[in-house]
This record gives C-alpha cells, structure tokens and sequence, in this order.
C-alpha cells in the first residue's frame, strides 16, 4: 500500500467518516432490549457471530461480485434477492444510500451515477455494492475496501452498544481487539467472486432484529 492509500483506508474506517456502515447496529438493540445480550462477553460474540456468518459469506461477496465497472446492478439485484429478512434488506438499502450521497457529494461522478438509479428505484443501492463503487472511486485496492468493510461490520456493532450502554468505551475497545485476529484470518481466505454463492446463518441476530415490540429502533435495522 502507498502512503496515500494507508491515509485513505484510516480516514474511512473512522467513525467520525459518515460511511452509512457506522449506522448498522445488526440487531444488537433487541437482543439487548429482550435481555439476551447484557455484557461485553455476550456483546463480542454477536460481532463474531455477524463477521464470520454474514459479513464474510454475504456482504464481503458482493463487494467483490461489485469491484469490476460495469458489474454493481447485477451483484445489488444478487443481494436484494438472498436478503430475506425485511428490517435487515432495508438496513442495507438505507446505510448503501448514506454512502453513496456522501461520496457523491465530494464529486465522484461515476457514484452519481449510480445513486441516481438508486433513487429512481432502478436499483436496491445495498450497503456492500455501494462500498464497493464508492471504495473504488476513494482509489483503494480490493483488498483494502475488503478491510474497511470488515471493519465498519464490527465498529458498527460496538458502536452500537456503546450507545445502548451494553459495555463502555475501554469495552468496545477490547472487543474491537479481541476480534482482530478473526477478521485478519477471514481476509487471508480469497472470497469467491461471485455473489450467486451466497450464504449465512445468523439466526439469533435475525431473529432479534426482526421481532416487533415496543419500543424506539435506534439505528439503521
């Protein structure tokens, strides 16, 4: 990696970065709110539980299926077909449309274009195409806009409940550690590239984030 490239990667794997990523909280509210995540123990492991069985087989196969020009539509329609569950697809489709209007307003032309078909509906706009294309524009590597990813996978979930009050600061900071060497191993194994193999099984998180109850949603699901 340049120098440059290094400076890029840390300026959008910063929460403050508004990246739409930052707002995914996965489901972690109602497992909290139904009592079943209350620590930081339980707390890291549904970020691993959400890194290795939907970040790495879902969301990190579309951005690859979406790296190549020309190739985001039919990776996007693959990823609004294998997301079944409503709250989640419409997570996606919100947190793809805040980073496509962020990067479109710093004037990348080439994610313009696509936002606009995002909003006209031509397109679902899910968060990991809108990575890919805007990743792309920033000029990183795929191997590079793989990282950010992962990384704003797990930084949302701590952000998440840090804010809910589940663990504090120096808490989401052990957690984000603890899960460094999982996501260095996952991105040591090639991804397939094509996102008509995708697969996960989180049921717990899916669950959690589906159920209706009283009570404010506080991010993105």
């Amino acid at each position: 990696m340049t120098v440059s490239e290094v400076l890029m990667t840390l300026r959008l794997g910063d929460s403050a970065f508004p990246s739409g990523g930052f707002a995914f909280s996965s489901g972690l509210e109602g497992s909290y709110r139904d009592g079943f995540v209350t620590d930081e123990s339980g707390m890291k492991d549904f970020a691993r539980e959400q890194v290795i069985g939907r970040w790495n087989t879902v969301d990190r196969r579309v951005l690859r299926a979406a790296w190549p020009h020309g190739a985001a539509e039919v990776a996007d329609r693959r990823c609004e077909a294998h997301s079944t569950m409503s709250v989640l697809r419409e997570a996606s489709r919100r947190a793809g449309a805040a980073v496509l209007g962020t990067f479109a307003a710093l004037g990348h032309e080439d994610v313009s274009d696509y936002r606009r078909s995002v909003l006209s509906g031509t397109v679902p706009g899910h968060l990991p195409v809108a990575q890919a294309l805007c990743f792309r524009a920033a000029g990183l590597s795929l191997a590079s806009a793989e990282t950010v990813s992962a990384w704003q996978a797990v930084s949302g979930i701590a952000g998440a409940g840090l804010r809910l009050g589940i663990v504090g600061h120096l808490g989401a900071q052990r957690i984000l550690a603890d899960l460094e060497p999982t996501i260095a191993h996952l991105l040591t194994d090639r991804a397939p590239d094509d996102a008509a193999n995708l697969h996960s099984f989180t049921a717990f998180a899916d669950i959690s984030a589906q159920r209706r109850s009283d009570g404010a949603r506080l991010f993105a699901n």
